[in-house]
């Protein structure tokens, strides 16, 4: 799985991107067949905003967009967010699949 952390019109210290690299990447547990998930990281006056971008095949995308006053709890937030999202979605293709025999 690849993983992208953007930074948009701020500079966040280097241990923050490294962070949230290790975080995606325990997003993959959740979905195996999940191609890549980007994340924008931003600042816009006193809030933060998170959006991650998670392309998980067959021309499937999940976005989440999370904002708080602070990085931590915005990017808390977006994770926890993605990771029912890609849970509901692993469920739903189960689905289709128990339904199909």
């Amino acid at each position: 799985m690849q993983t992208h952390v953007s930074i948009l019109h701020h500079d966040y210290p280097a241990p923050v991107r490294d962070t949230v690299d290790t975080k995606l990447q325990h997003l993959a547990k959740f979905y195996s067949r999940t191609h890549s998930i980007r994340a924008m990281l931003e600042k816009q006056h006193d809030e933060h905003r998170v959006e991650l971008v998670a392309n998980v095949g067959h021309g499937a995308v999940l976005v989440v967009d999370s904002r708080g006053l602070a990085f931590s709890n915005a990017l808390e937030e977006a994770l926890a967010r993605m990771e029912r999202l890609l849970k509901r979605h692993h469920d739903k293709l189960q689905q289709n699949r128990r339904r199909a025999r």
